[in-house]
């Protein structure tokens, strides 16, 4: 950068002088050269004109005899002239030789004055330049009002801006430094910078906070070690910093009651809502009247409305705070999203829509995903669907697609209804917390509006989004797309059905051509025919399999007659509800070769159309199980309460709980599951009645009045260690569904934590496994 001018005259000064003088040294230098060459002719010339003028003149007067004695009288006085004139002009060129040596030292001086008159005025400017410079850094100190001290390790000040003179007069400027004792051990040899952070210091103003910045500097023409102070006024931002601590903390701690509080209050409702919806399924259990029946299936729904309302908050609750954790695990994803839609079933068989499931064939078998959070997901979605839907039903499809711009691979569950839908500006909103698509008292659907909230921030935890489309009137569609991390690619293990020719007869919209979809990935030419279509016939007439939806014709067995009557002699089977559970003997007896029951699963559609072909296969269509005819390898009703098979010995089971409604709903499940249940009120007296190891399985309550359930798990592992007694497992049933209280349990010696109220088929489930394991 050009250094900035001066405003004097030196330079022009400066300018004209080196101008005049490299004249004078040019017009002295121009005549030296000239001189030397004429200096060393003129002599030369000079000395032959002589010589040949002396010798031409004696040749001429002298007589002949005179002329030697002449002529070497002329030739030694030439001699000698030459000599003479030898001498006279060696030093004439001494003299010569000098003045051009002078000359030269001339000129190198004028060259040297001329260098060092460029120096100077560099220095000059230079100088000028820092002084501006300095001058700048001033004000700007000025303005930010920045304290600069040098001071020596003593603690002496030798130097202070006018901000550190105007806010630390004489009385005042010793505090300035009253680390000196730290800063004076640290090394000089830097410059070593070292900050010290917030200081407070007492200032003509008052007290102020500062940031201090030291560093270890020598003195510029000394060389003595000095430490420059900056300071800076910070006591603006330290406001700052306080009050956003304190709402920090004020935040937290509020984030920390609401959850508590959340907590409690989950607890305490859900404690009385275990007991309502174990007393309506033990109620359902008994002989009722078809009104008792309906009005015990209200009670149950309400609860189940609540507990469902409560876990959305909880969630939403955990989302929030930070603190919902994502467990990985290996999932079947064909299991986890039919035992939805399963889940699922009874909810849309009794509002009359359907609901079912299509897994793409090219769809991973086993992925690594959190698999409640995935199933949370697919309820909610797919739930929320059956509630704006009135006719139809829903469709869950899942399948893969193309990786994206990084190379991920990632998977897609598409939730489709035929429900009201929704204007296309809303979807956004819907995601929202409590939005809803219809406002107001005059709305017709009830929910708080949490599950697509929920849904939306559980897939973006995940790394995925869900995202939604619509017209009004036509439905809804949700998408949600999360990566996909494959354990296991085989195929699903199911036999191809070699081209079969199989038709499906059904008025359905949902589940017969998700039906349709799973036959023809594993090789079947599939039709859908509805009854009454003269056009369906000649299908029939060439079907290799017939699947038949009773609920589309008045009867089942007279349908299948009439079709034999007419020449159709494919195998039939029948799809249907499970509340149509009793006309199976009749099917049977009609002819039909086997039954599934709706939401058809697809490896239970493939076995069956597999098994009803003729091909080889040890899955029977028809099977008798405990009365009842079932078929093999389909989940239970979800609508009924599973009845585990009686025991080949009754389990002793201690049960520990403070709540009077939960110990008689526990005992009365454990003796329906066929086990010997012992009661207690609290943890200390379930200790002293385990005190003699005879029991095979405890359930304890975690919230207990003397001795908590956490406390109790602990000292009861303490005393099967100290008794040497065989590992009795240990489950805790509580209504605190927060993870601190899981894990708590689980790091006391719990094996599993249920939530209530209790699901009576989880427990038969893991009580099974724990036979299974030869736990008992």
């Amino acid at each position: 950068m050009a250094a900035p001018k001066r405003h004097d005259r030196t330079e022009q000064r400066d300018a004209g002088t080196t101008a005049s003088e490299q004249g004078e040294a040019s017009a002295l230098a121009a005549p030296r050269t000239l001189a030397g060459v004429l200096g060393g002719l003129v002599p030369v010339a000079a000395s032959f004109a002589a010589f040949f003028g002396g010798a031409a003149l004696v040749v001429a007067v002298v007589p002949e005899t005179l002329r030697l004695a002449i002529a070497g009288a002329a030739l030694a006085a030439t001699g000698l002239a030459t000599g003479v004139f030898g001498l006279v002009e060696a030093r004439r060129r001494s003299d010569r030789q000098a003045l051009a040596d002078a000359t030269a030292r001339i000129d190198a001086l004028v060259g040297e004055r001329l260098s060092l008159a460029r120096d100077n005025e560099r220095l000059r400017d230079e100088t000028w330049r820092l002084k501006e410079s300095d001058a700048r850094l001033r004000d700007v100190l000025d303005t930010l009002g920045d304290v600069v001290t040098r001071w020596r390790l003593g603690g002496e000040i030798v130097y202070a801006n006018d901000a550190a003179q105007g806010l630390f007069p004489e009385g005042l400027a010793a505090a300035l430094h009253g680390n000196a004792d730290r800063t004076a051990r640290e090394p000089l040899a830097g410059p070593v910078e070292t900050t010290s952070g917030d200081i407070l210091i007492e200032t003509a103003n008052g007290a102020r906070w500062f940031a201090r910045r030291d560093v270890a500097v020598r003195d510029g023409k000394s060389g003595e070690p000095l430490i420059q102070t900056m300071l800076r006024d910070v006591s603006d931002r330290r406001g700052i910093e306080d009050a956003l601590v304190a709402a920090r903390n004020q935040a937290e701690i509020a984030s920390a009651s609401k959850s508590r509080f959340l907590a409690t209050v989950s607890h305490e409702i859900r404690t009385p809502l275990n007991g309502i919806l174990g007393m309506a399924g033990l109620l359902r259990d008994t002989r009722l009247t078809a009104e008792q029946r309906s009005y015990v299936e209200a009670v149950r729904s309400s609860g189940e409305i609540l507990l469902l309302l409560i876990s959305e908050v909880l969630d939403l609750s955990r989302i929030e705070a930070g603190r919902l954790d994502l467990v990985p695990d290996e999932v079947e994803i064909a299991s986890l999203a039919e035992g939805v839609v399963e889940l699922l079933g009874p909810r849309a068989q009794s509002k009359g829509l359907e609901i079912g499931c299509f897994i793409a064939p090219d769809m991973p078998r086993r992925i690594s995903i959190d698999p409640t959070r995935l199933r949370q997901i697919l309820f909610n979605l797919a739930g929320n669907g059956l509630k704006f839907t009135e006719t139809g039903g829903v469709e869950v499809s899942i399948e893969t697609v193309s990786a994206d711009a990084s190379g991920s691979h990632r998977f897609a569950i598409a939730v489709r209804d035929t429900g009201i839908g929704f204007a296309a500006g809303e979807g956004e909103r819907l995601f929202e917390e409590f939005e809803q698509v219809d406002h107001g008292p005059a709305r017709r659907f009830d929910g708080a509006g949490l599950g697509l909230a929920i849904s939306r921030r559980l897939a973006r935890l995940m790394g995925g989004d869900v995202t939604a489309h619509s017209d009004p009137g036509k439905g809804a569609c949700f998408r949600v797309e999360l990566p996909l991390e494959v354990l296991e690619h085989a195929p699903d293990g199911l036999a191809d059905l070699g081209a079969a020719q199989v038709v499906i007869v059904s008025a359905s919209r949902i589940e017969a051509p998700l039906a349709a979809r799973s036959l023809k990935a594993h090789g079947a030419q599939v039709a859908l025919v509805t009854p009454g279509d003269e056009a369906g016939d000649e299908k029939l007439l060439a079907a290799d399999l017939v699947l038949l939806d009773p609920a589309c014709v008045a009867d089942a067995g007279a349908w299948l007659a009439g079709a034999r009557a007419v020449g159709v002699r494919a195998p039939a089977a029948a799809l249907i509800a499970p509340a149509d559970r009793d006309r199976l003997p009749r099917l049977r007896e009609a002819g039909f070769g086997g039954y599934l029951i709706r939401p058809v699963r697809s490896a239970s559609l493939v076995k069956l159309a597999h098994t009803l072909l003729g091909h080889e296969s040890e899955w029977c269509p028809w099977e008798q199980a405990s009365g009842t005819t079932q078929v093999a390898g389909q989940a239970p009703d979800t609508g009924d309460t599973a009845t585990a098979p009686a025991p080949a010995r009754p389990l002793r089971v201690l049960v520990a709980d403070d709540n009077d409604i939960n110990r008689m709903l526990s005992e009365a499940l454990l003796r329906k599951l066929g086990h010997e249940p012992i009661v207690v009120g609290d943890g200390a007296e379930a200790l002293d009645v385990a005190a003699d190891g005879g029991f095979d399985l405890i359930l304890m309550d975690l919230h207990m009045p003397v001795v908590d359930g956490v406390t109790a798990i602990r000292r009861f592992r303490a005393m099967e260690h100290d008794g040497k007694w065989s590992r009795i497992p240990v489950f805790a049933v509580t209504a605190d569904v927060t993870p601190d209280a899981e894990e708590a349990a689980l790091a006391a010696g719990a094996d599993a934590v249920f939530a209530k109220p209790l699901d009576p088929d989880l427990l038969s489930r893991r009580i099974t496994r724990e036979r299974d394991s030869n736990r008992f």
